[in-house]
């Protein structure tokens, strides 16, 4: 087990695009603060995926509970070889009605001598795509627990039977794996659940003393009451239990000078909910989180948030903050749907010295 005290670094994987075919790849980044990243590698990919559709996005980086090893997963999907965003004839985005049921799964011991990449199964039977994935220990059951989002279809009109959920399969190996079964459903916010239900995807989860907090895309691109939604929970395989904490447009926050107009579903993306490390504290006896979510509709790339608590539901305590562009830099590369992982120093300077800028 790793003390939170001994991080010193932060590492930030993510891919940049889909413009070619080194833009679905995985690429890395470091910071000393977790505000100001230096990309790594020269700007080139640092793990390429050549199975499956031969790209991968949304990745995530785990640290096993053990301390001793890191997992990444990512999503199995290349749009730049699937010809683009293109929409089918039942009026879909084809990428997520027949995209793959897998995930491509990465080991190392030090981040940075990687196992092969290999394709793992998640999604549940007649799943159009297994996107966006995390994972998370739980302690109740003693495995990790994968969640992703997917689509489930009706085979014979090829419509989908279901909106966008959430997913999640359960291991302790990263050999066997569980049934799929539901993690978060769609949002509803009608009494009595008599309101048309809403797309959820995009779900990061962060576990803070005996309570899980959620961060997720709540609602399709133009569906409206949607937003980038926090939720939480202490039965974390129980998914009646989720209950809503607050969404971002709800705080009020001052968007003079942001890129974006407003911190909704129609135009936020891939939130990613992390710890600052506690060096970073501006207040020692304080823990401060991140919350960063990618400007998809602007191509903006990310914009951060910082709070030290995640249940100022109208940041009437003034906890939530938009960082200015003078606070933070994620350099030279357009940072998409990535994932942050607190590091130590000596991870660190491994990192920097292997891949080189």
């Amino acid at each position: 087990m790793i003390n939170r005290n001994n991080f010193e670094g932060y590492l930030f994987g993510h891919f940049i695009g889909e413009g070619n075919a080194e833009g679905e790849q995985i690429y890395f980044a470091v910071s000393e603060d977790g505000l100001h990243f230096r990309d790594l590698n020269g700007g080139k990919p640092v793990l390429v995926s050549g199975i499956g559709e031969k790209g991968v996005r949304d990745p995530y980086l785990c640290r096993s509970v053990e301390g001793d090893r890191f997992f990444l997963i990512a999503t199995d999907l290349s749009i730049y070889n699937r010809g683009g965003w293109w929409q089918n004839e039942q009026g879909y985005y084809d990428a997520s009605t027949t995209g793959s049921p897998y995930l491509v799964l990465w080991q190392s011991r030090d981040l940075v001598n990687w196992t092969e990449p290999k394709l793992i199964k998640v999604a549940p039977e007649n799943a159009g795509m297994a996107w966006a994935p995390e994972m998370v220990w739980c302690e109740e059951i003693g495995e990790y627990v994968i969640f992703f989002a997917s689509s489930i279809m009706d085979p014979s009109t090829k419509m989908k039977a279901k909106p966008n959920a959430i997913y999640y399969v359960t291991t302790k190996d990263f050999e066997a794996f569980s049934e799929t079964k539901l993690f978060i459903d769609c949002q509803n916010d009608v009494p009595g659940g008599k309101g048309k239900i809403r797309e959820i995807i995009d779900t990061t989860v962060l576990k803070v003393g005996d309570w899980y907090y959620s961060a997720s895309k709540d609602g399709d691109n133009a569906e409206e009451n949607g937003g980038i939604r926090i939720m939480k929970t202490k039965t974390l395989l129980k998914p009646e239990t989720w209950e809503k904490v607050l969404d971002l447009d709800e705080l009020g926050l001052d968007l003079s000078g942001q890129k974006c107009s407003t911190l909704t579903n129609s135009s936020l993306e891939g939130p990613e909910l992390f710890c600052y490390n506690p060096k970073d504290w501006e207040n020692p006896d304080i823990p401060e989180y991140g919350l960063i979510a990618d400007q998809y509709m602007c191509g903006a790339g990310y914009i951060p948030l910082k709070t030290t608590d995640l249940e100022d539901r109208d940041n009437s305590k003034g906890s939530w903050k938009i960082l200015s562009e003078n606070e933070y830099s994620f350099d030279r590369l357009k940072k998409r749907h990535g994932t942050i992982l607190n590091i130590t120093k000596e991870e660190l300077e491994r990192l920097k010295a292997v891949f080189k800028n």
